[in-house]
């Protein structure tokens, strides 16, 4: 048996296995989505505690296996806990996660997507007063734009980001002005289109440049520029709708979550 490895791990979701055990899906930062079986782990009295909840890090000692087998867990230390009082906070958690586990492949490491998980789940929880006044139909604007952001980000990380300033079509660079021209996007495309190339094109959405500004900023890896933002409820709307169908597109069918962040 290979030498068991220790990692700092996200949990993503679980799953019975037996009477006893349960399968512990994790993200982890040096060896990016593993799935193992964690013996034991439905027990009153465990050696996890409750380091498995969905969202938890923790760092984990784990029996690596060749192939694509559960792994064996053994430990799993409580680093961080999500424990968020709102229902808007923990589905969001939930989303997250989701997504993470959805686009990306076992094996396949990306500490800066470890990293980038981290934060947000942090910063989901630094919301969880505000909240608690907020419903699942009207999500605080700054857990939307913290939401958006992590999308962004995401399908950034693992290649299937839209091009938000060049045309997909012919490189030709998209420019916006206030109060200018509603600029093309296209879906299927993958990004804004030129004047050029979107006469015949399907599916395509009208963007106006408040919005597609606005996706701009909320894309970027600095903090100084999608956290300083105020998105009105227009743009938020606008922003969502269009968001929604090109994240719907890239996972092959809605987000189960993406019902309540519909503005």
């Amino acid at each position: 048996m290979a030498p068991p490895l220790n990692d700092d791990a996200i949990v993503l979701r679980t799953t019975d296995f037996s009477e006893t055990s349960m399968v512990v899906t994790f993200y982890t930062r040096e060896n990016g989505k593993i799935s193992c079986l964690a013996k034991g782990a439905r027990r009153l009295k465990n050696p996890f505690d409750t380091a498995m909840d969905a969202m938890n890090i923790c760092r984990i000692l784990y029996y690596p296996k060749n192939g694509d087998v559960l792994q064996l867990v053994t430990e799993a230390k409580l680093i961080e806990r999500f424990r968020a009082d709102s229902t808007v906070a923990i589905y969001a958690g939930f989303h997250v996660v989701q997504l993470l586990d959805h686009f990306t492949e076992n094996f396949n490491p990306q500490s800066a997507l470890f990293d980038l998980t981290k934060i947000v789940l942090k910063d989901i929880l630094s919301l969880d007063n505000v909240c608690r006044s907020a419903t699942l139909a009207e999500p605080p604007e700054k857990l939307s734009r913290c939401l958006f952001h992590y999308e962004l980000r995401l399908l950034e990380l693992v290649g299937l980001a839209p091009s938000l300033y060049e045309c997909p079509g012919c490189g030709e660079k998209v420019e916006i002005r206030r109060g200018g021209k509603r600029v093309a996007f296209s879906v299927a495309d993958g990004g804004v289109l030129c004047a050029h190339c979107r006469p015949g094109r399907r599916g395509v959405i009208s963007l106006s440049p408040e919005a597609l500004g606005a996706l701009r900023l909320l894309a970027s890896p600095e903090e100084r520029y999608w956290k300083r933002l105020q998105l009105s409820q227009k743009t938020l709307g606008e922003i969502r709708g269009v968001w929604n169908q090109f994240l719907t597109y890239q996972m092959e069918r809605p987000a189960g979550i993406l019902k309540w962040l519909k503005r």
